[in-house]
């Protein structure tokens, strides 16, 4: 039992949820009034627990002053704690009552600068505890709809959020200095801005992410954090519409940025068709990543015609040290084992064929009688009317939730296949657009990958036909190409 005759051990708990300037004037006035507090009441203070600029509300924000305030209390290095107002020590009903706990078992008393003694020792005093806990978390929840209802007018206005990192490809104007400063504008940064758009090309060609963020790297082109690009930051960049001037919430879009756009609005929805396709092909085939078709630009093409499907030949090194080779797998595994053709040698050969090909295709100054996307808009555009019609048949309650949300995902199962189609269209055509001459003049600067999304776009499938005497010498008449 604690004794009246020996001075008290106070702790002095300061806190304040938002420091905008991080001075420390806020906690540095409580600890004023809570230090005369203590000297009126003959009280000795040992220890000063400080959480400044840290929420209360929010029991997932962790409070260190708090939390060794109440490790202090259980090791009885303090018998007592003052604070400015109670509800600068709890503010969550749940923390309160852990709290009266731990006062209760070690006869701890609590003051305030503001409401005097917090008596948590009996009925009455508890329960003025509990409702000033009460009244606080009514406040914390007002102003989080306040709080929440102005970010969808920032959201619905297209105007820019405070929050986060420097987005890439834009410098950040502020007003005011410290960590508080306001965000009054982004404009483009320029070299920031050509690597995006240089990336969103080659996206939009066939390249894959991973070879993306291989070449980024490299070449030492850093995130606005500076690190290093990952697939999924490669991704959630080229997929943003933050980059074609747009203004998304919670992942969808929902209108005009007032930023300035780096890439248009139709390179974006592309690349939105584009990405989500490939990111679920890359969820199904967890090898991609490593793929050999980052070396060589031919390989998942090449095709040996000794099995009626015509079975994909696999890179393998020459036994002649001549160089790698396609090869055809070994019996065991469908093949035949022993056809092989040299990659140099083809790859020399496609890359004549090609040239040769985009030299007999005419400038596409008129509209391709075989365009598909016509047809796709014409389909897209009956198709996301009539999800909004069901959406609003939800509001009505006219017919069962989960028909009408089955409907409603069937159709957007069939609006992405129609948007992904008619994104792989453009890619040919981004293609057929460049001449054989500006191709040829940037050919030997393309990764294998880059060249691979070319061929691609070109070319269904590549036949290796058997090899005639004499062996030894490349005869190019073994090579069919089916060209869509």
């Amino acid at each position: 039992m604690k004794t009246s005759a020996r001075a008290r051990r106070v702790g002095i708990y300061l806190r304040i949820s938002d420091d905008r300037l991080n001075d420390e004037k806020g906690v540095k006035r409580q600890e004023e009034d809570c230090r005369l507090l203590a000297a009126s009441l003959g009280w000795k203070v040992v220890a000063v627990y400080i959480d400044n600029d840290v929420t209360a509300a929010d029991r997932r924000k962790v409070r260190k002053g708090y939390q060794q305030m109440l490790a202090d209390i259980e090791s009885d290095h303090i018998d007592a704690v003052i604070a400015w107002h109670p509800d600068r020590v709890y503010r969550q009903p749940r923390e309160l009552e852990d709290l009266i706990d731990l006062i209760e078992a070690k006869e701890t008393e609590i003051r305030s600068c503001l409401t005097g003694r917090v008596d948590l020792s009996t009925p009455s005093g508890r329960f003025n505890a509990r409702m000033l806990g009460v009244v606080a978390k009514y406040e914390v929840e007002h102003r989080q709809e306040r709080v929440l209802r102005k970010i969808q007018e920032l959201v619905e206005a297209g105007t820019i959020h405070n929050g986060g990192h420097r987005p890439f490809g834009y410098t950040r104007i502020y007003e005011g200095t410290g960590p508080r400063r306001k965000v009054i504008e982004d404009r483009i940064d320029e070299t920031e801005a050509k690597h995006i758009r240089d990336w969103a090309n080659r996206a939009l060609e066939g390249e894959t992410l991973y070879s993306l963020v291989a070449d980024a790297n490299s070449k030492g082109i850093k995130t606005s954090t500076g690190g290093a690009w990952s697939y999924q930051g490669m991704r959630y960049l080229l997929m943003s519409g933050r980059v074609a001037g747009l203004k998304e919430h919670r992942r969808q879009v929902v209108g005009k940025a007032v930023w300035p756009a780096i890439i248009s609005e139709e390179d974006h929805q592309a690349l939105r068709a584009l990405l989500s396709d490939r990111a679920e092909q890359a969820k199904e085939n967890g090898a991609q990543r490593t793929s050999t078709a980052r070396k060589y630009a031919l390989s998942g093409l090449v095709r040996c015609t000794c099995t009626p499907d015509h079975i994909r030949m696999k890179t393998s090194p020459s036994s002649n040290r001549k160089g790698p080779v396609y090869r055809c797998p070994p019996r065991g595994d469908g093949g035949c084992g022993g056809r092989t053709i040299k990659i140099a040698d083809l790859e020399q050969l496609l890359e004549k064929l090609l040239f040769d090909k985009l030299e007999e295709v005419e400038p596409l100054d008129e509209a391709d009688p075989d365009d598909p996307r016509p047809a796709l808009e014409e389909k897209l555009g009956k198709w996301e009317r009539r999800v909004k019609e069901l959406k609003e048949e939800l509001l009505e309650g006219d017919r069962p939730i989960r028909e009408i949300q089955e409907a409603i995902d069937t159709l957007n199962s069939r609006v992405a296949k129609a948007q992904r189609e008619a994104a792989e269209y453009s890619v040919k055509t981004r293609i057929l657009e460049v001449s054989a001459e500006e191709l040829r003049e940037e050919w030997e600067d393309y990764l294998p990958a880059r060249k691979q999304s070319v061929y691609r776009s070109l070319i269904k499938e590549i036949r290796i036909h058997p090899a005639t005497p004499p062996k030894n010498v490349w005869n190019p008449d073994r090579v069919e190409v089916f060209w869509k």
